[in-house]
């Protein structure tokens, strides 16, 4: 009856599953419980194997301890434990996980507890008849796990299964498929920009967790950002750019090198990145280069990721003192503040500050005063980003009080969206490739040459932002980009991935939006021209597009763990 009792405490944990993600499709119920069943018939076993009774009951204990934690971890972020959150392991983002694992978290994890307490007295119950029909279903669900397809959501599917799973490595294929290569773009307005901001300043602003939905300039009703909203309209602003990965620091490889980071590789992997970053190409043309970042560089390996970003001066929450300081960061003002001090003591000479704010990332502390209600996650959200705009104010006033506003080429993009439950169990940014998770404001600003506005209503990656600054800038594209600049080609799909949850991959073509989960095979494809919420799949109807995103997108991301390995 030892199989019984564990098949009951997991029986409680996808429950509290359940009422926390809702409910799983109807055909995929049987699938939900076969994994349950089959690591509850694996310690049937064992426990039959191994007589020692104290062995038998840690073992018991282990299993329903897991089975706890991960329930509360379902409650907080929507997913189980992966082997890629073994990485994010620190403070800041236990901080981060705890404030949103509260009274409903206790409670899924204390009723599985209390299961584990109760259930073996209550399987002893069980015998004659019963315990044998209880055992002969049991080992029959157990062996339907190897013939069904696991859930869609990893919140449905068994978490030890799952976390064990998240280490298996990347079916390789034979080759690799490159990005297409897109059209030449022939829109004047944007042939104009070539070259526009030669000689200029630049200054890249890459906001923290800024979906483009939650903007004025997007089609959003409430405006968080009205500063931003005011630039946007003297800019060039890109309607539909993408971010490569939903998780700020391997995103940084797209920002800063204009390459594709890889599903299942570490931050350290990218401290041999073989393409100079940005600040080093513009370091060779005679730029100053800083770098000031309100957060930490230690998070998650940022420091790793940033080795080869080629920015002379490096500054974080560590080395920028600051009147308010929190797990994630410093306040933006006190960055803001470096940033400009270090503008003053470059004297004349051009050059490029990066300034990667922390306001807008969870859990959403930002000053008091702000216009949305506090009582809610997406009010506290919204009110991070008007700070993140305020902020982004006194970064220009700073620069227009010194005579450099005006000539300075100015790029405003996110690193990543927000997610608050648009789709089932989709909250955060990086266990799922839907528009909330992906979609970003990219904003570029010459003054002088954008101030009528332009907007490009073309697909964008974050790959292409360093080839078309470095285009603005009138210098030549560097050898072994993956992006293009988007004043000169247009039409190349975006390729992006996930890889904290379930492992995913997906690509936006035209109209089209595919999104393939490598563990299980399961496959979504949205039409987004009719339907912008993602909520009608069509791989059922379009199986020819199907197979050609799909082929693309796995073809792109399957050999890369390998490649940044050999680095």
């Amino acid at each position: 009856m030892n199989g019984l009792a564990l098949f009951g405490v997991l029986a409680v944990a996808k429950l509290a599953n359940v009422i926390a993600v809702g409910a799983p499709p109807a055909g995929e119920w049987l699938a939900a419980i076969a994994g349950d069943a089959l690591l509850a018939a694996c310690f049937a076993t064992l426990a039959l194997a191994v007589r020692v009774r104290v062995v038998r009951g840690v073992v018991f204990a282990a299993l329903a301890l897991h089975a706890a934690i991960a329930t509360a971890l379902v409650q907080a972020i929507g997913t189980p434990p992966s082997s890629a959150m073994l990485g994010g392991l620190d403070p800041a983002m236990g901080d981060s996980v705890g404030r949103v694992a509260g009274p409903v978290a206790f409670a899924g994890a204390t009723a599985v507890l209390v299961a584990a307490i109760a259930m073996p007295a209550i399987a002893r119950r069980a015998t004659g008849r019963l315990a044998h029909g209880a055992a002969w279903a049991g080992l029959a669900l157990a062996a339907s796990w190897f013939f069904l397809a696991a859930p869609a959501l990893p919140a449905h599917r068994n978490a030890l299964l799952f976390f064990a799973g998240s280490f298996r490595a990347p079916s390789p294929v034979q080759a690799a498929v490159a990005r297409p290569a897109g059209v030449a773009v022939d829109d004047e307005r944007l042939l104009a920009l070539r070259g526009a901001a030669r000689e200029r300043d630049v200054v890249l602003v890459v906001l923290e967790s800024v979906a483009a939905r939650f903007l004025r300039p997007y089609g959003a009703a409430e405006d968080p950002m009205p500063f931003l909203s005011g630039l946007a309209a003297k800019s060039l602003l890109v309607r539909d750019a993408y971010a490569v990965h939903p998780e700020s620091i391997k995103g940084q490889i797209a920002i800063f090198h204009a390459l594709h980071p890889a599903p299942s590789t570490r931050a350290e992997d990218y401290a041999r990145v073989p393409v100079p970053g940005l600040a080093t190409l513009l370091r060779g043309q005679g730029y100053a280069t800083g770098l000031f970042h309100s957060g930490r560089f230690r998070f998650l390996g940022m420091r790793d990721v940033l080795a080869r970003s080629g920015f002379e001066h490096q500054a974080d929450a560590a080395t920028i003192s600051g009147v308010r300081e929190s797990s994630f960061g410093v306040d933006e003002e006190a960055t803001v503040d470096a940033l400009l001090a270090w503008l003053d003591a470059q004297g004349g000479s051009r050059t490029f500050a990066a300034w990667l704010p922390i306001a807008g990332h969870h859990p959403y502390d930002s000053p008091p005063g702000g216009p949305f209600a506090y009582d809610t996650m997406l009010g506290c959200y919204r009110n991070a980003l008007w700070y993140a705009d305020r902020s982004l104010r006194r970064l220009c006033d700073g620069l227009a009080a010194r005579g450099r506003l005006e000539r300075t080429l100015l790029v405003v993009v996110g690193d990543h969206g927000q997610a608050f439950g648009e789709h089932d169990g989709n909250f955060g940014h990086t266990f799922a490739l839907y528009e909330e998770n992906l979609r970003v404001p990219l904003i570029i600003r010459v003054p002088g040459v954008t101030d009528a506005g332009i907007t490009l209503d073309a697909i964008a990656s974050h790959v292409d932002l360093a080839p078309t600054i470095l285009d603005l800038c009138g210098l030549p594209p560097c050898d072994g980009h993956e992006g293009s600049s988007l004043l000169a080609v247009r039409d190349r799909p975006a390729l992006f991935f996930a890889d904290w949850g379930a492992s995913l991959v997906g690509v936006r073509d035209g109209r089209w939006k595919a999104i393939f989960d490598r563990d299980t095979g399961r496959e979504l494809l949205f039409d987004l021209a009719a339907d912008p919420q993602e909520a009608i799949d069509r791989s059922g109807d379009r199986a020819d597009v199907v197979t050609r995103l799909r082929a693309l997108a796995v073809g792109f991301f399957a050999p890369r763990t390998a490649a940044v390995a050999d680095w």
